[in-house]
């Protein structure tokens, strides 16, 4: 089909310049009837081929010479226009040969600019398709997602519920061995001999430890409920800490040393309890017949502040980085250091509510190094 049309395109343009010839050779000699020869020119940009129209031009500058000799015309005086009309029907030909190529070279510009803005189109057409899809999977999944809070509410809600009243009903029955223990021990300790005596003292000693446990955990079921954050000056917070822990700190000998603290937002209370918890860890967790030394610092970084609280205590082991900040999780014996391994716990799930993260660097025997992230004001 495509050679037929080629075939057709030329054949016209043979029959133009075939017809173009016969009416020069025809034409009166003071008449350029060649500048005709134009129109083959200009059509020859549909020929196929890159020099299809100097071709044209070859041949229609051969016929112009040929007509105008048939005719005698460069033979004639210098007073006609007859050799004037042939330099003008040639400089006609290749004018419309150099349009022919500034337009063939155009087109061939916009063909390519328009391939390229259609390849882009169609990448367009694909990634709003792709986007389509993704804005529909975000559709779907903010739906689960809103689904999932709101039934992460409930079961939050049921929770602490179900926390304070397991703590309460657990706690009273808890009380009475308490006074029954103690009763016991007032009325009839005289009657027990050594054995009965110290079993009286695990029983006493277990039920207090049992009772301090529950209080833990009802209070750490209550961190982040009916909070408000605001700005809190840390270096001022940590300063009342180190009062409030006077007799502590004598009962060592211990230090705490506290570098300029900046300014943060976050939650006054649950701020105490953080720098409070992570400083009596210090100071509990000593070497023995060494006098703990607690240093605070915090750097600035681009989006938040970086706290450490660094001590020169017993350390703990790389294998243990994680399981510390879990409830109840205890490294050490009751007897040797006592706690309910909520403390810990504690901190990392108030760090977690102001939108940061807590972890540790520790060396046995040598200290650890407690390094949190808090917001900064905005």
């Amino acid at each position: 089909m495509l050679n037929f049309q080629n075939a057709a395109l030329i054949f016209m343009a043979a029959l133009i310049t075939g017809v173009v010839f016969i009416v020069d050779l025809k034409t009166n000699n003071t008449i350029a009837a060649a500048c005709l020869y134009a129109v083959v020119i200009l059509y020859s940009w549909l020929l196929p081929g890159r020099f299809a129209s100097i071709y044209a031009a070859v041949i229609c500058t051969f016929l112009t010479i040929v007509a105008a000799l048939e005719r005698s015309e460069l033979a004639a005086t210098t007073g006609n226009l007859s050799g004037m009309n042939v330099v003008i029907s040639l400089v006609v030909i290749w004018t419309c040969v150099a349009l022919a190529f500034i337009a063939k070279s155009s087109f061939a510009s916009l063909e390519a600019i328009n391939e390229r803005l259609s390849q882009s189109s169609s990448a367009l057409l694909e990634k709003v398709k792709e986007l389509d899809e993704k804005q529909e999977e975000l559709t779907i999944s903010k739906v689960q997602l809103e689904k999932l809070n709101a039934d992460l509410v409930v079961k939050n809600r049921e929770l602490e519920r179900f926390t304070s009243i397991a703590s309460h009903d657990l706690q009273e029955p808890l009380r009475t061995i308490g006074n029954m223990t103690h009763l016991i021990a007032k009325k009839y300790s005289a009657n027990f001999d050594n054995q009965g005596k110290r079993i009286l003292d695990y029983v006493t000693s277990a039920t207090s430890r049992m009772t301090n446990l529950i209080k833990g955990l009802l209070d750490f079921s209550r961190i982040g409920t009916k909070r408000e954050t605001q700005p809190v000056d840390c270096h001022a917070l940590v300063n009342n800490i180190v009062l409030d822990l006077d007799s502590s700190l004598k009962s060592v000998n211990g230090i705490i040393k506290v570098s300029e603290l900046p300014i943060v937002s976050g939650n006054s209370i649950e701020l105490r309890m953080l720098f409070q918890n992570l400083i009596s860890n210090g100071l509990k967790f000593k070497k023995k017949d060494t006098s703990p030394v607690i240093e605070l610092s915090a750097e600035d970084r681009s989006s938040h502040v970086e706290f450490c609280v660094r001590d020169n205590g017993i350390g703990i082991d790389e294998a243990d980085y994680e399981k510390i900040f879990f409830i109840f999780q205890r490294l050490n014996p009751t007897e040797a250091y006592e706690g309910t391994g909520l403390g810990l716990a504690y901190c990392r799930k108030i760090v977690e509510l102001h939108g940061g993260k807590i972890w540790i660097d520790s060396t046995k025997d040598i200290g650890s190094a407690f390094h949190f992230t808090l917001s900064k004001i905005k």
